[in-house]
């Protein structure tokens, strides 16, 4: 059911038997922290537990959002989790079951993103008829660069906008029916998602000519003795929108000015080809294990011919930076 604060006991004691056995629990608040409901909001979050009486054993969360599914505009959710107690006590080994089925139940077009290190996940949700498209996380290894010497593409402006705008919409309106399956990247949403005054982020509009052509949002954070990168400075093209036409101009300006911070390494991922393609021919080479887009059988039927080849995904979405990637590389260096 429905999280609400007088469950907050009962998922507290549940986090404390998950965390003795060395497992992550769910969310103590009933109110996200991030995208939490709220009235006209195109896209919130909402949280859910299993309960056996006033005993918590386990959750998940969904994010409810618009989509634009084989030039049709409809409900979707992305899914974070099931926690089950399970993962701690063979007696709850169903409570994931449930949990899946509930949420199926709630909003039969669903999907995950991401699940690189959760092939159990995969899993569990393919007993379920799910399908999986697999896509690379692609990664840059640079040298510092003199500002002069890593420009835009010529005739390209980019600049940084305090939040997204009307001109959002326009792109939206113009570059969505390119995919089959694109979640909802209009003003309204980007300014949720993306919150104005919110300096975690850089927001880059892209003009050929005067002419917007796409957007991009990039980080950059210096790490200290980092097991991978040590404490070198990682950029990420954390989320971008354009027609495919345009795509590698796009991210060629987001690379570009990352690069002109000083990043050494820079991570994107881009579901479509269409993108990834792009990244590859500016260096960018696979990284680690694929990322992965869950598909629930509601949404593939209406997916149907279109396929998962044209679905645009990134890490903006889903859990966004808000997850477990998100929070270990998403921070601004004010000197970007």
């Amino acid at each position: 059911m429905a999280h609400e604060e007088r469950w907050r006991p009962a998922v507290r004691a549940f986090n404390a038997r998950m965390a003795a056995a060395g497992h992550s629990g769910f969310f103590e608040s009933p109110t996200p922290d991030w995208l939490a409901p709220a009235p006209g909001s195109p896209t919130y979050r909402e949280l859910f537990v299993a309960l056996d009486g006033e005993r918590a054993h386990g959750g998940y969360v969904l994010r409810h959002e618009r989509a634009l599914i084989a030039g049709a505009e409809r409900d979707v959710a992305s899914v974070q989790g099931p926690y089950s107690e399970g993962a701690a006590d063979s007696r709850h080994a169903r409570t994931s079951f449930a949990l899946i089925q509930d949420m199926m139940r709630r909003r039969p077009r669903l999907y995950g993103w991401g699940l690189e290190n959760r092939p159990d996940m995969r899993e569990l949700f393919g007993m379920f008829r799910w399908r999986s498209w697999a896509s690379p996380t692609l990664v840059w290894w640079g040298v510092p660069v003199l500002r002069s010497r890593h420009r835009p593409p010529a005739g390209v402006q980019v600049t940084v906008e305090p939040a997204f705008g009307d001109w959002a919409d326009d792109l939206w309106r113009d570059a969505a029916p390119a995919y089959s399956f694109v979640t909802g990247r209009d003003a309204a949403t980007l300014r949720a998602v993306y919150p104005p005054g919110d300096g975690d982020f850089h927001r880059l509009a892209v003009r050929r000519d005067g002419e917007l052509i796409g957007w991009a949002v990039t980080g950059l954070r210096r790490f200290r003795r980092h097991p991978r990168f040590r404490s070198l400075r990682v950029g990420a093209i954390w989320d971008a929108f354009a027609a495919p036409r345009h795509a590698g101009t796009v991210l060629a300006a987001a690379h570009s000015r990352l690069a002109r911070a000083g990043a050494m390494v820079v991570l994107a991922s881009f579901a479509d080809p269409r993108w990834s393609d792009q990244l590859r021919r500016a260096g960018f080479r696979p990284r680690g294990r694929d990322r992965h887009f869950l598909m629930s059988p509601a949404l593939v039927a209406e997916l149907g011919e279109a396929g998962a080849e044209r679905v645009f995904l990134t890490f903006g979405d889903a859990e966004g930076h808000r997850g477990t990637l998100g929070q270990a590389l998403f921070a601004v260096d004010q000197n970007v």
